[in-house]
């Protein structure tokens, strides 16, 4: 709970810096070693914090250059709302039925070339987390590969239904401090399950990733997260 509140207290700071016009648009934020020693953080939870504001659109991490706020950054109250946990709830439900059987159909019917796309998308997330990168849009893919990969039209459609929520959710879900290392974890040992043809390991693991995530979300003790 108090690494969650550190990293809560952390992210309101640097949003209200940039709500108040500390760090206005275009501006070059103070390099990670001073930000560390200015916000009285450690350097996973800042990291952390960066990565969830550059999913948000409110800062750009530019390698080799610094951390600037964006330029077309516009502060929205209503675009920072946080989505319930309730409704979260009943995505993963609806999550958990679909995509641990997808999980399992892929490990038996996927192609060799899906095989690899999936394996190649959860080794991309991983990468994107090392260098301190977004992956949003790469995690929702991962899960997609899986579902097509599953061979099962009515499902897939179901699943595909899904989409704005499923994008949305990776804005809040990612919050969790360390969600986002232990679901790169997941996404590698769901894909290496898939390429062994393991359909028993594959849905197990997909449970267990999901369920994971619903225990850090009811860890957070609120009701958003």
């Amino acid at each position: 709970m108090e690494k969650r509140k550190v990293f809560d207290e952390t992210l309101e700071l640097v949003m209200e810096r940039i709500k108040n016009g500390i760090w206005r648009p275009g501006q070059r934020l103070p390099t990670l070693v001073k930000l560390t020693e200015e916000l009285n953080v450690s350097t996973s939870t800042l990291r952390e914090v960066l990565r969830i504001l550059e999913d948000k659109k409110i800062i750009s991490i530019e390698h080799g250059r610094g951390i600037f706020v964006r330029k077309d950054m516009i502060y929205s109250e209503k675009a920072q709302e946080k989505i319930s946990t309730e409704s979260l709830f009943k995505l993963f439900e609806a999550r958990l039925l679909l995509e641990t059987e997808f999980a399992y159909f892929a490990a038996q019917r996927a192609f060799i070339q899906e095989i690899e796309e999936i394996c190649h998308s959860s080794e991309k997330i991983a990468k994107h987390i090392e260098r301190f990168e977004s992956f949003a849009d790469e995690d929702v893919y991962f899960h997609f590969l899986i579902a097509k990969a599953a061979h099962s039209d009515f499902l897939f459609d179901m699943f595909r239904s899904l989409e704005p929520q499923l994008l949305e959710s990776r804005k809040y879900t990612n919050l969790i401090p360390g969600a986002i290392e232990k679901a790169a974890q997941y996404h590698l040992m769901i894909a290496q399950a898939i390429r062994d043809r393991d359909p028993d390991r594959a849905k197990l693991l997909m449970k267990s990733h999901l369920n994971d995530t619903i225990s850090d979300i009811n860890f957070g003790g609120k009701s958003s997260v």
